[in-house]
């Protein structure tokens, strides 16, 4: 996508490809995170199952050296699955990896909202 005919004319809007993902992936990956921590508290085979491939997916995509690789994404991916497995044992891990794994999922869908405002508002003083 590095051709002439895909370039941005205007370096002003050249960013707003990469603003779109980042509200689309904050809502849905919330919204995904949710479910999958909801219906893994509550089927145990199938959270430490989703829970284990979560997790593994993550770690591996940290540690791929490609340059595109989202970073923060495969964080939020691999802190996902251990909370899942987390949920597992008995005490307050239990109780503190759950609440997180409801909370988190919250707030990142609050900020793809807020990204999704604060994009619309620059595209709005831009036309």
């Amino acid at each position: 996508m590095n051709e002439p005919e895909w370039r941005d004319a205007n370096p002003e809007t050249a960013d707003l490809p990469d603003k779109g993902r980042s509200v689309i992936l904050c809502i849905v990956g919330g919204i995904v995170i949710f479910i999958m921590g909801f219906i893994g508290m509550k089927i145990r085979h199938v959270g430490l199952v989703v829970g284990t491939i979560a997790f593994m997916t993550g770690i591996g995509m940290i540690m791929r050296k490609r340059a595109t690789t989202n970073r923060k994404m495969a964080f939020v991916i691999a802190v996902a699955g251990l909370l899942l497995l987390l949920t597992y044992p008995a005490g307050v891990i239990k109780v503190i990896a759950g609440t997180l794994l409801m909370i988190g999922p919250i707030g990142l869908v609050a900020l793809g909202l807020v990204k999704a405002v604060k994009l619309s508002w620059d595209l709005g003083k831009r036309s």
